[in-house]
């Protein structure tokens, strides 16, 4: 029996980010309804959230880019987790519209670009 390369668990925390960040933020078209009902947010209100994420994911592509050629992978999926756990928090709380946009807009979208590369980055052996 061979043992298993260390880098398929990077990989396996990757992928568990992507789908936990994937997972937030798509789930909200299916909730639209029921959140625009319970809270009287307007339904482009809460729709503005997911056209910040996919905005802010863009740039943040770029951004994450240069900072893993510079800094290094590993400490840029640190912050990456970071990131996410802040956003999902955020978004968690749910109280204002403005902290459903910037939980689900742009703090997982600045990690979401990280989570999918990390993981096959750091993978690779040297």
């Amino acid at each position: 029996m061979t043992k298993l390369h260390y880098g398929w668990a990077i990989v396996a925390a990757g992928a568990l980010m992507t789908w936990m960040a994937m997972g937030a933020l798509l789930a909200l078209p299916v909730f639209l309804a029921p959140i625009s009902a319970d809270t009287g947010w307007s339904r482009g209100g809460i729709g503005f959230a997911m056209t910040l994420n996919f905005l802010t994911m863009g740039i943040a592509s770029a951004v994450w880019g240069g900072l893993s050629d510079r800094y290094g992978p590993r400490m840029i999926l640190v912050a990456g987790v970071l990131l996410l756990g802040a956003g999902l928090a955020l978004a968690y709380t749910w109280m204002y519209l403005g902290s459903l946009a910037v939980g689900l807009g742009a703090a997982i979208a600045l990690a979401l670009p990280r989570a999918r590369t990390s993981g096959p980055t750091l993978a690779v052996p040297a």
